[in-house]
């Protein structure tokens, strides 16, 4: 899936609104997805991302919230389905 600073900033927001918890921004479900969004696109994308990024050593495992909001955005996105539109699976050219 290829990603602009848009997708981003629409992905970010995304996950803003499926954080329920303040520990959810240490979770490693979080983390690994803003972690993932920096890989996916071109742009620097590290002011986006830059306030949300916690230190590795105070990163958490994941709880096991069931239901996880954030780690069912993160699964969606890497299934292809969530690059920041409504369209859901296959959206926007991802596969």
């Amino acid at each position: 899936m290829s990603l602009n600073r848009d997708d981003v900033a629409g992905m970010i927001e995304k996950l803003r609104g499926a954080v329920r918890k303040e520990t959810c921004w240490m979770c490693e479900c979080v983390q690994g997805m803003l972690a993932q969004l920096e890989l996916d696109v071109e742009d620097d994308v590290a002011d986006l991302t830059a306030l949300l990024k916690i230190a590795r050593d105070a990163m958490h495992n994941c709880l096991g919230c069931d239901p996880c909001p954030p780690g069912d955005l993160h699964a969606d996105y890497l299934r292809g389905g969530a690059c920041g539109c409504d369209k859901g699976p296959g959206c926007c050219g991802g596969d």
